[in-house]
């Protein structure tokens, strides 16, 4: 007699002519002692495995792989692909910001006057709060947490930190569209004048509160697994100072003292060809390409660190504009201590200083308007109305 291997479940083997049907255990001749066998599952997926590494690679896989299942990858990821509707308007969004940011770029090297007369700022700061707020409205599976989950490389987003991000949005569209237009044409009508006392003067008084916030204290407070891995605890908890720090002189320096000089009329057109659009132009990037940045992180599409670090990269290359910059406030006094003294109470207002700040913005405005009607003879507020 032959003797056979163990069988299957439900495996059928021939013996002696006679056909005998294998039960869950192996069917045993002679003097062989008999084996329990494994569980059903090893079996199956022990069988699976031999057939995968068995079948043979198709000829021409990594050619439809190229051509035809990236691409299509790379359409559904920015909500091309016709059979996928899911957040298709932010994907596209995301698309359409990403080109004509690029394009921008482009236009300005090339022609800066044709970049002005395209009015691409206003395009680029108009899709990117499209973004943001298509995110806060679709975007409501995400956890509702203190921690913004952006300094992390574990942590996914929070929807406080997509609705914050909308106010950031806000403020790059209104200066993008005041920077193109210019005072003059703001300040023609009413509703441009109230934009101007909110947006320039009164953010972070009158529009800031509206919005959720996400501190940096809680993104070192809250530890653990949930957010950062062990090996990268450092890295981001240095990106993160890093980001602290860039956000103070964004806030008051590249924010209040440039908007300042430029409510003076102390901002010429050679100003802004040189190193103001290009401001401007990193300032839009980095606001909107950050939480993108983020999604290819979740994605697996970049390493945390890599994406963590194009983030930091793009924000410190606003640095660049430092020199004429400085070179502008120190040439007007009264704005260097503005801008000096509105670090000074923010570095404070930790310690009960939240009131003061709010006072701050208000002399500010005070103090400047009068300025401007003093020595530029252009009132902002005028005795016939606003």
């Amino acid at each position: 007699q032959s003797c056979a291997k163990a069988l299957r479940t439900r495996s059928m083997c021939r013996l002696d002519g006679f056909l005998a049907q294998g039960s869950s255990g192996s069917v045993v001749v002679g003097e062989e002692a008999a084996t329990p066998p494994p569980p059903r599952e090893a079996a199956v997926d022990d069988s699976a495995a031999v057939e995968k590494e068995a079948a043979p690679r198709l000829p021409g896989t990594g050619v439809v792989e190229a051509l035809v299942s990236r691409p299509l990858a790379f359409l559904s990821f920015f909500g091309l692909d016709p059979r996928r509707t899911k957040f298709r308007a932010h994907r596209v969004g995301g698309i359409a910001f990403l080109t004509v940011y690029v394009f921008a770029w482009a236009e300005y090297a090339r022609d800066f006057d044709s970049f002005v007369k395209m009015r691409l700022m206003v395009v680029i700061a108009l899709i990117g709060l499209f973004q943001a707020v298509s995110a806060s409205l679709t975007f409501r599976f995400l956890p509702n947490d203190e921690n913004s989950g952006y300094f992390s490389d574990k942590g996914i987003l929070s929807r406080a930190f997509v609705k914050e991000n909308v106010f950031y949005q806000l403020q790059t569209a209104f200066g993008a569209i005041w920077y193109t237009f210019g005072n003059d044409t703001l300040e023609t009508s009413t509703l441009g004048k109230a934009l101007m006392v909110v947006f320039v003067f009164l953010p972070f008084t009158l529009l800031r509160p509206l919005f959720p916030t996400t501190r940096f204290s809680t993104t070192h407070v809250t530890k653990g697994s949930k957010y950062r891995t062990e090996e990268n605890s450092s890295f981001y908890h240095l990106g993160t100072e890093l980001i602290r720090y860039f956000y103070l002189y964004g806030k008051h320096v590249m924010g209040f003292g440039f908007n300042y000089l430029y409510f003076l009329g102390e901002l010429s057109d050679e100003d802004m060809r040189q190193w103001g659009t290009p401001l401007l132009l990193l300032n839009a990037g980095t606001v909107s390409i950050a939480v993108f940045l983020h999604t290819l992180r979740f994605k697996k599409i970049l390493k945390p660190t890599y994406a963590f670090s194009l983030y930091l990269a793009m924000a410190y290359a606003s640095f660049l504009a430092i020199p004429p910059l400085t070179l502008k406030l120190v040439g007007h006094p009264l704005v260097l201590y503005l801008v000096l003294q509105g670090i000074l109470v923010n570095l404070n207002v930790r310690y009960g200083w939240r009131k003061v700040m709010h006072l701050h913005y208000l002399v500010a405005m005070a103090v400047l308007t009068r300025q401007r009607a003093l020595h530029k003879g252009n009132p902002f507020f005028r005795i016939a109305g606003f």
